[in-house]
């Protein structure tokens, strides 16, 4: 997976992980640029991850059953890490109202959230974890 460079990664909470996958790629890529590292962090024993796609302008709205199908995919990804925590950074107009992603992933079990903002993303990802119980690797 490539990332584009970024001027500098924010603080990110301990046991969190940060990707910037690309502000132009379309729209089924940056989704699969989202899975691969929400495996890859899973993988290496982080809890957490912020995706980061605040400067996207990939062209598509995503429709609602994009929403719902990546909530799906992602969290069929993170299942190896039970209370793993993932973020989504994109520009507020793409930003569901309904908050659809956040419901389904509840539904799931999945602690997912949507931002238009990364310090507001990296504040809820702080409370998220904080709130998580030692796991037995920590």
């Amino acid at each position: 997976m490539t990332t584009e460079p970024v001027a500098a990664i924010p603080r990110m909470p301990d046991g969190a992980a940060y990707v910037a996958p690309g502000n132009d790629l379309p729209l089924h890529t940056a989704r699969a640029a989202v899975t691969d590292a929400i495996r890859i962090a899973c993988a290496s024993g982080r809890r957490g991850l912020l995706a980061d796609f605040h400067g996207w302008n990939g062209g598509e709205n995503p429709s609602l059953a994009l929403r719902i199908d990546s909530i799906f995919e992602w969290a069929s990804a993170a299942e190896a890490s039970p209370g793993f925590v993932v973020a989504l950074v994109i520009p507020l107009a793409f930003v569901d109202p309904g908050r659809i992603g956040f419901i389904i992933g509840r539904r799931l079990s999945f602690n997912f959230d949507v931002f238009g903002d990364v310090g507001d993303a990296i504040t809820w990802m702080d409370a998220e974890l904080a709130a998580m119980p030692p796991r037995g690797d920590d």
